[in-house]
């Protein structure tokens, strides 16, 4: 028994003795992650990190959730709205209010993060009222109606829509 004691001991030491040729801080922040290549600008992904899909009654177009972050990549706007579906964030659409100049949005089709312009240039009061986006191959509009909403995805994948779903809209 004594002689376990000793070597727990003296394995204890030994795991905590200066090892030189270890993994220095910055090489354990750049393996994990944390380093300055990681801080270098580049955007933190639009959707969830681990979420299940998204899948809509009709269509087969999959969506996944976004992550909190996910309106910062609309860049300086003056508004956001929101498509919620099932209690998760699927699309972000914002506006530039100051100058009218235009209407954008994200979200991540198909395991694909997409960002749309809007047509035509609008405002928050615009996105508000619903949103078409179109670029990249596919078409995404939200149409609000009395107390629900709907997104319809079109692609290459056809039409989906996610329905019922509500469009809310920061004031």
């Amino acid at each position: 028994m004594k002689a376990l004691v000793a070597l727990s001991a003296l394995a204890l030491v030994a795991g905590c003795s200066d090892n030189r040729n270890g993994e220095s801080a910055e090489e354990f922040a750049e393996r994990t992650g944390a380093g300055a290549a990681a801080q270098g600008g580049e955007a933190a992904p639009l959707g969830e990190v681990n979420a299940q899909p998204v899948v809509a009654p009709t269509g087969s177009s999959v969506l996944t959730p976004l992550a909190p972050t996910a309106p910062k990549a609309l860049g300086a706007i003056a508004g956001a709205c929101s498509f919620v579906y099932q209690g998760r964030s699927l699309l972000v659409a914002g506006a530039d209010d100051a100058a009218g100049a235009g209407v954008r949005g994200v979200l991540v089709i198909d395991g694909k993060e997409v960002s749309l312009p809007g047509a035509p240039a609008g405002t928050a009061q615009v996105v508000a009222n619903g949103v078409t986006l179109a670029a990249n191959g596919y078409s995404v509009a939200v149409k609000p109606g009395s107390g629900s909403a709907v997104l319809t995805i079109n692609g290459p994948q056809g039409e989906t829509t996610f329905a019922p779903g509500s469009w809310n809209c920061a004031r």
